[in-house]
């Protein structure tokens, strides 16, 4: 057997592997999502979705939590969308290469891989305890903003590399500024 078809046979095998977990995740999801509907669609209707809880939020509907969840995520777009877009315009148009942003650059991209659960824990310590901002929409807006700001940084950054050099040279000659 030659080079070519070992390679030939490891990518057939690596396919099949890959499609079978595909297959295996997707009749996973299917079969819980069925699970699911079976055995709760009686009980999601409008009272369900309008209603507060009651008996200890062993009764009653979810209104509060989906209006505190619009509120929060809210909150956190307000927050994070304006930082993270001016931080990417300022890394990539106007900051010079150096040691400085190349650290604030790996910074920003190892805060993406912070887990969740650490910057619930930071939000915790930070705006519920030293702040003294109590439980509160603020709160996990604040922390929620923190936790997707990497993600808007590293996505607006890569959406203004992508702008061509002619598109810039030509809105600099019709008078446009940095």
């Amino acid at each position: 057997m030659n080079s070519r078809q070992k390679r030939k046979l490891t990518e057939g095998v690596a396919f099949f592997v890959i499609r079978s977990s595909a297959i295996v995740i997707s009749m996973a999801l299917l079969i819980m999502l069925g699970f699911i509907l079976v055995r709760g669609y009686k009980a999601i209707n409008f009272t369900f979705l309008t209603q507060t809880p009651t008996d200890a939020m062993t009764k009653g509907g979810i209104f509060p939590a989906i209006i505190g969840t619009f509120y929060l995520t809210l909150g956190a777009i307000i927050i994070a969308f304006p930082l993270g877009v001016a931080s990417a315009i300022y890394l990539s148009e106007y900051a010079r290469g150096g040691k400085i942003v190349r650290l604030i650059r790996i910074g920003i991209n190892n805060l993406a891989g912070v887990p969740s659960v650490v910057f619930g824990l930071f939000g915790l310590g930070l705006f519920v305890v030293f702040l003294g901002f109590d439980s509160s929409i603020l709160s996990g807006s604040l922390t929620l903003g923190f936790l997707i700001l990497p993600v808007i940084i590293g996505a607006s950054e890569e959406a203004l590399k992508a702008v061509p050099q002619t598109y810039r040279e030509a809105s600099l000659a019709l008078g446009g500024t940095k």
